[in-house]
């Protein structure tokens, strides 16, 4: 509980709370002597943890949530239970939400691959030699395919069991994408797809350039979909403002931080040229991640955001299906270049040594369980599933040397965890490699040994 029931942000939510902020300098104070601390001290703890990941307007809408805040201290097992069952309860009908919404036309849900590869490593990981020639990839690579045609499906499945529908949109795991992923979302009866600018530019050799500001010079190129070959639709997503929700605009006030997004796009409209429109600009940003590094939960520069725009008729927001259905693109992108949102590369999730050990265990480990049942969709479901989220993105962005955070051990021993259970299921003995630590030792050693109340919120530093 010491080590991860501080994992929030600090200066943002522990500090707005009086409480939790005594019970984090008393685990300062202690250091490794946890006997000091009393049975009441972790109730407070646990409480003040689950507490704090509730947004603020859901605090304040319920009286007991509300109550136990003021509090402060002093809680009760039954307490503890009661801000668990709220969260249970709140995660329980946001699926309802999202379906009510769409329904009454205020949101488009798109879908993401099923547990969340990064597509163009999963067809051939050799991919990643495209935007990085010095990339160390392992030998035999992984490449399977079908694996990234099926995790398609079960992503498109799992949406229309939740709402009703197949989605026509899907956003790649990290934006990730390439040709070869352009043709399995084709194939996966998917319409359209988004990815980050620095794609585009490469896909179209043409360098975005910005002003001063960091206003588009010709937003023209960015701000409209683009046809690939196959028949697919693209569009693209504007960095710089994307960027600035996640990383900039939480430490400004919201009337400012919205003003400068309005600003920078109010001199990108003034620069298109009057055919060819209505143009698209496209903001996308990875989940929630932003939202924690926001006083209030990012609630204050939402509601600033979305009513500057309901009231300002130079803009319009849009479901991007209904704009393409509406407005369908009409520049064909002649070749799609291999890379995601991050660098315009592959090299977060391969190219290293740790890459390698990890991407060769689970090479070994898929041709092993192909060799005992066949393709992923005929698998046994207690060997696919691991199989599945083995193949999800996390797992090598933390094994890449610009990531690091304080459950890296944990993320290795989990990773190899879901190969070994393969392994075990049909009865043979895990390899030697792959039970043991893929990261480096140094590293591992260096997460282990840090003050895990000095520790900052997890999510901080994601792309």
């Amino acid at each position: 509980m010491l080590h991860r029931f501080f994992s929030i942000h600090h200066g943002n939510v522990i500090h707005r709370y009086q409480e939790y902020r005594r019970l984090l300098q008393l685990a300062m104070a202690t250091g490794d002597r946890h006997e000091l601390l009393s049975d009441d001290y972790f109730v407070d703890l646990a409480l003040w943890f689950n507490l704090a990941w509730i947004d603020p307007d859901d605090v304040r809408s319920d009286a007991r949530l509300t109550e136990l805040a003021a509090k402060g201290q002093r809680f009760t097992r039954d307490d503890v239970r009661y801000v668990i069952g709220r969260q249970r309860y709140m995660a329980s009908g946001v699926p309802h939400l999202y379906h009510r919404l769409e329904r009454d036309g205020q949101v488009e849900i798109l879908t993401t691959p099923y547990y969340h590869p990064i597509l163009p490593l999963i067809i051939d990981n050799r991919a990643a030699l495209r935007a990085d020639p010095s990339a160390q990839l392992p030998d035999p690579p992984f490449a399977y395919p079908d694996d990234a045609a099926f995790q398609l499906e079960e992503a498109s499945a799992s949406h229309e069991r939740a709402f009703g529908q197949k989605p026509k949109g899907v956003w790649p795991s990290e934006g990730a994408v390439s040709p070869e992923t352009a043709d399995a979302i084709k194939a996966a009866g998917l319409e359209w797809f988004a990815s980050d600018e620095g794609v585009l530019a490469r896909s179209v050799d043409v360098e975005i350039k910005r002003d001063d500001v960091g206003a588009l010079l010709e937003p023209g190129v960015l701000y409209r979909p683009y046809k690939l070959p196959n028949g697919t639709s693209a569009i693209f997503r504007d960095r710089e403002l994307s960027d600035r929700i996640g990383f900039v605009y939480g430490d400004m006030p919201p009337v400012d931080a919205v003003g400068d997004m309005i600003w920078k796009l109010e001199r990108a409209r003034d620069r298109l040229p009057d055919e060819g429109g209505p143009y698209l600009a496209s903001i996308i940003l990875d989940g929630e991640n932003a939202w924690e590094q926001y006083p209030n939960n990012g609630n204050d520069f939402l509601r600033t955001l979305y009513g500057t725009l309901q009231t300002d008729e130079r803009f319009e927001t849009v479901r991007v299906s209904e704009y393409l259905a509406q407005h369908p693109a009409r520049f064909t992108l002649p070749k799609l270049h291999t890379g995601s949102w991050i660098d315009g590369s592959l090299r977060v999730w391969a190219g290293e040594p740790a890459h390698v050990r990890a991407w060769a265990a689970l090479e070994r480990t898929r041709r092993f369980a192909q060799e005992q049942w066949g393709a992923l969709r005929f698998m046994p479901k207690s060997v696919r599933q691991p199989l599945m989220v083995a193949e999800g993105s996390d797992w090598f962005w933390w094994y890449s040397s610009r990531n690091s955070s304080p459950e890296d051990a944990v993320f290795d021993a989990l990773f190899r965890a879901n190969l070994e259970v393969v392994w075990w299921f049909a009865g043979a003995e895990p390899p030697d490699d792959i039970r043991s630590p893929l990261m480096d030792p140094a590293r591992l050693a260096a997460t282990t040994t840090r003050t895990p109340a000095m520790l900052p919120g997890s999510k901080e530093g994601y792309g």
